[in-house]
């Protein structure tokens, strides 16, 4: 593949020389975007087979919590199985020619370290979900996570930071 990797010695400042080139954020959120498609079909899947199955749910709290738990449990499934497997690539990541990889070592995000990423990734970005929107300082957590890698050096998200990964350029090497 066309990652390149950083020599030994690597830090921040010497990644241009290096050949090592950060995916900006528009390709970011635009594998984002892809993967959420995927996504919603999938759960736009299960939802039809659940309502046929159970039955429409009454209650608008707990269809909410039913909508967040399923949701959650797909992106994380999805995002595991597709990092680990898919040599650090989900499909709309390959799309947009990116590619995520462990900080510290050569090779693939291990499956441990994909499981972290999409848990918190899951956990930051339902927050609004079970608040139903009421409060809108609960918010501005999943938009500080969405805009934080854009003022940071090495474009990592919050979930980049606890997974020890970060998402490289693809393109033309």
């Amino acid at each position: 593949m066309g990652v390149r990797f950083p020599p030994s010695g690597f830090t921040d400042r010497t990644a241009a020389l290096a050949g090592v080139r950060y995916a900006s954020w528009l390709r970011r959120a635009g594998g984002l975007v892809v993967d959420g498609l995927l996504i919603g079909m999938i759960n736009y899947l299960i939802a039809g087979v659940l309502a046929f199955a159970v039955g429409p749910i009454t209650n608008q709290f707990v269809s909410i919590l039913f909508l967040v738990g399923r949701l959650s449990i797909v992106s994380i499934v999805y995002a595991t199985l597709c990092l680990a497997k898919l040599h650090g690539q989900t499909p709309g990541m390959r799309v947009l020619q990116i590619r995520c990889v462990p900080v510290s070592q050569r090779g693939v995000v291990s499956m441990p370290q994909a499981l972290t990423r999409a848990i918190i990734a899951a956990v930051v970005l339902s927050i609004p979900w079970l608040f139903s929107y009421k409060l809108w300082a609960v918010l501005l957590v999943p938009l500080a996570a969405y805009l934080w890698p854009l003022i940071d050096q090495r474009r990592q998200t919050i979930w980049d930071y606890v997974a020890a990964t970060v998402v490289l350029d693809d393109r033309g090497f």
